[in-house]
């Protein structure tokens, strides 16, 4: 990188504090007596009772012996504490897993004490039973009912405030099994091709803790699958993650059967298996090929510009591309990707059909080509995860091999980059960053993390690197509220919120794909932006404002209504056509796929092998390999700001700054009017900033800002470990020249960190830091709603101020960063990066300069010198 006038600046080590209380919680639930509750609830135990009956019968010819179970389904209003604990007490009890429940209806007699008509929150715990552990806590429930002031023996009594707040306990069954993962969907389209003769599915089995018992589940699923004519062709078993999944087969007719007589369902034998907790389609994370591959050729001043600024990429990896297999021979990756493909999936290609690999490198590698972006300084280390699926009619997709389970291949190629592989030594351990451009379209984000994103997470943690993943694309069509003889009329902002409304009526259709709910991990959304020039005038532009989101991103939010999509970068301008066949009585646009612009441009493979084409490409696989380009460039700037600065920065916290530097440049911008516009209403005006943000995350990034200073910008990194109950205090030198200003200035902070994972407590997130943004400086609050900012791993908060605020030179701004422990005890300290800018606005009209960054950095060095002559 060339010199940089005004480079970032770095904090002298923070003082060291208790950490500050956390505010908040929840309001008071009202439950009903306990003679209503046992009124209501006594039928429910009598029916599992019988369920567990039939089980045993089922189960009575079984060479295994296996003790007949089923899984328990409680539902709770309100928060239960230590409930965990009281389950483990009883034998025969065995905890799986918990999740939150919201919008539950006040009923029963349950409700919130100031507002009876509110919805109410809860608790959804999962428990595998066996007869006499059922029996006992029956006769706990019967106990209280009688007496709800009786004493429960020791470590018991959870469970009274468990039955004051139950809600419904039931067995889980054969719809929970299937509802909602898209199965029957899949089945019903596989089985419209004559030629399907068995039809591949994946179980996502309970897990046990103890290894016997898992074994047995799976042998018996084996056995059961077996007798209806099928096979299990693979299996996984990953312990850190709680995962235990299969993949199999069935014949076309007892599929056929399934999908013909739902009402037949809970009869099917391997359906009514207690150790199944999910049936879904085979995740294969194809990735579509547009059938058009108009490509463009480089000229060879191109590739002389291109490739002489990619000389510099000779260094050890610290990017791996889980992807396609790339065209390493195409001139603009020639000696820049280094291949390990230890399962042969390369051989599976042809030349030609290297396609979403290659445009992945060439995003990673050289940014939009259009662009002319800057060299990443080190090789990219390429894992093939996908092969090519051809059809009948010579099109073709990139996927994950059916035959693998995509959790066991991404853990398999994670541990090969850090650990031996047999006799061979780890194949990239300088690797710092994953990029994921794949996902599941089968596996849309509900409310349980999937296992890739909890795959994904733990590994984060375990190798402390950073994935930067899609958030999916949703190419379906657009209904627009809109009668189809008044589309024609529509003025471009009519149009642009006729999209936007649309969009967001479908939000339960364009949910986040996994892994991209992933807590630890970026998920990248994609703007609807490049710089390339349409050769089309007929097709439609959706957007007249900047900064949209492209209308195939997916929405979030994340686990525990995280912000998700983190950040946006771009990813291509998508446009759209009126669909004329349409029945509908509203106008229905549709998805234009194509590979002239616009869009962004990629290296590609030729359709004769030519080493020298490109095309263009759109969507959020594109917008995370901009990410990922994005991440190495701050990589290697931090490694040069550490030979600068006075302040040792370790590597070891590289990968969260940088996590941080990634975010730091995200706004809502110009995109808020547009969904204010078309959104906001006084139903939801309360509560519209927690609402955008599934549709803006924390914005579009502006990296270029994040890279350097300003004369009248200054952004300051801290760093630092943190352990439940500690805090550190970062001090800001406050600028005198600001000093009763009437000017306007904004204060940007962002903390990012790694955290453990607990995969059976609902909070899952082991770690949680945070930071109180209070200030006299910049005091309001703008854009990402502040308590949303605060259930991830990323806080990312921006603030402003115009007030003249008087205060000394010597006076600082305080930063507290906190961390306590939120899914239990924290394994060990936490590192976290913290970035801080402060700077006037850039509309700010004014003929006198503010020297912000000038006096930030002359009082950071005296602050810099004094803690170093005090430490000697």
């Amino acid at each position: 990188m060339a010199d940089i006038e005004f480079p970032l600046l770095v904090f002298p080590e923070p003082d060291h504090a208790d950490r500050s209380p956390r505010s908040g919680g929840a309001g008071k639930i009202r439950s009903p007596v306990p003679a209503k509750q046992a009124q209501r609830i006594a039928p429910q135990f009598e029916r599992l009772q019988e369920a567990l009956e039939e089980r045993r019968l089922a189960l009575q010819d079984n060479p295994l012996g296996i003790v007949p179970e089923q899984v328990l389904v409680i539902e709770t209003i309100g928060s239960i504490q230590n409930f965990v604990g009281a389950i483990g007490r009883i034998e025969g009890l065995e905890w799986l897993s918990e999740h939150e429940l919201e919008d539950i209806e006040p009923e029963y007699g349950f409700e919130d004490e100031n507002k009876p008509d509110k919805d109410l929150n809860g608790q959804l715990f999962l428990v595998m039973t066996d007869q006499q552990a059922l029996s006992q806590l029956h006769s706990l429930f019967k106990l209280w009912t009688n007496n709800h002031d009786t004493d429960f023996p020791h470590g018991l009594a959870p469970l009274k405030h468990a039955f004051e707040h139950l809600h419904t306990i039931r067995p889980w069954g054969v719809e929970d099994r299937i509802q909602e993962t898209g199965v029957l969907e899949d089945w019903q389209e596989r089985l419209q091709h004559d030629d399907v003769n068995e039809v591949p599915f994946e179980a996502e089995l309970w897990f046990r803790d103890d290894q016997n018992r898992r074994e047995q589940a799976e042998s018996l699923l084996r056995d059961i699958i077996a007798s209806h004519d099928g096979q299990v062709t693979a299996q996984c078993v990953i312990t850190d993650i709680r995962c235990h999944a299969v993949l199999g087969r069935l014949p076309r007719t007892e599929v056929q059967a399934i999908i013909d007589t739902p009402q037949e369902r809970k009869n099917i034998r391997w359906l009514q298996c207690d150790d199944i907790m999910h049936v879904r389609p085979v995740g294969q994370c194809a990735v579509g090929i547009s059938p058009e591959q108009h490509q463009k050729r480089l000229s060879d001043d191109e590739l002389a510009q291109l490739v002489s600024a990619q000389e510099s990429n000779d260094g050890e990896p610290v990017i791996a591309l889980f992807d396609g297999m790339p065209l390493t021979g195409h001139r603009l990756l020639d000696n820049q990707v280094t291949v390990d493909d230890p399962d042969g999936y390369e051989a599976t290609y042809q030349a030609h059909e290297r396609v979403h690999g290659t445009g992945m490198a060439s995003l990673i590698c050289h940014e939009d080509l259009d662009r002319h972006g800057e060299a990443i300084g080190s090789r990219l280390y390429a894992r093939p995860i996908l092969q090519p699926r051809r059809g009948y009619d010579g099109r073709f997709n990139e996927a994950i091999p059916a035959h693998v389970l995509p959790v066991d291949l991404i853990h398999r190629s994670v541990r090969r980059l850090f650990e031996p592989d047999g006799n061979e030594p780890p194949a990239a351990p300088t690797v710092r960053f994953v990029n994921l451009s794949v996902c599941d379209p089968a596996r849309p984000f509900i409310r349980e993390m999937s296992s890739w994103a909890r795959l994904l997470d733990w590994l984060a943690w375990k190798y402390q690197i950073l994935f930067i993943v899609s958030a999916g694309n949703h190419s379906q069509n657009i209904e627009l509220e809109v009668p189809r003889a008044a589309f024609a009329s529509l003025s471009p902002s009519d149009l642009e919120r006729a999209v936007v409304k649309a969009l967001a009526a479908d939000t339960r259709n364009r949910r986040l794909l996994s892994p991209a709910e992933t807590l630890n991990g970026l998920t990248i959304g994609a703007l609807h932006q490049d710089v390339s020039r349409p050769v089309t005038s007929y097709l439609i532009d959706p957007f007249v404002q900047a900064d949209m989101s492209n209308v195939v991103s997916a929405h979030g939010p994340g686990y525990r209504r995280a912000i998700k999509p983190d950040i946006f970068l771009s990813g291509g301008r998508q446009l759209l056509r009126e669909k004329l066949a349409n029945t509908h009585q509203k106008a229905v646009l549709e998805i234009v796929k194509s590979t002239t612009p616009p869009g962004q441009r990629v290296a590609t493979p030729g359709n004769a092998g030519q080493l020298n084409r490109t095309r263009y490409t759109r969507g959020t696989s594109n917008a995370a390999a901009i990410a990922t380009h994005g991440a190495a460039l701050l990589y290697r700037l931090l490694g040069e700001l550490r030979q600068r600065s006075s302040v040792h920065v370790p590597p070891e916290y590289d990968v969260v700054l940088t996590k941080a530097l990634l975010a730091h440049g995200a706004a809502w911008g110009s995109a808020l009017s547009s969904y204010e516009a078309a959104l906001k209403n006084p139903d939801n005006s309360r509560t519209f900033r927690e609402y955008v943000g599934r549709f803006l995350g924390y914005g579009p990034v502006t990296l270029a800002k994040v890279m350097s200073c300003a004369e009248e910008r200054v952004t300051v990194l801290g760093f630092g470990d943190l352990h439940d109950g500690e805090g550190a205090v970062f001090s800001l030198p406050l600028p005198p020249c600001l000093s009763a200003k009437r000017v306007r200035r904004r204060l940007t902070i962002t903390l990012a960190w790694l955290s453990p994972v607990n995969i059976s407590n609902r909070a899952y997130r082991v770690a949680d830091l945070w930071f109180d943004p209070n200030n006299k400086i910049a005091p309001k609050r703008l854009f990402a709603d502040h308590h949303a900012v605060r259930r991830g791993t990323l806080q990312h908060e921006l603030l402003e101020g115009d007030q003249a605020t008087v205060f000394q030179d010597g006076d600082t701004m305080k930063i507290k960063v906190n961390c306590r422990s939120d899914a239990g005890d924290i394994p060990d300290r936490i590192r976290y990066g913290l970035a801080i800018t402060l700077e006037i606005v850039e509309d700010q009209q004014s003929l006198f300069v503010y020297p912000i960054y000038e006096e930030v950095r002359d009082r950071l060095a005296i602050r810099v010198l004094i803690q170093g002559t005090s430490a000697t």
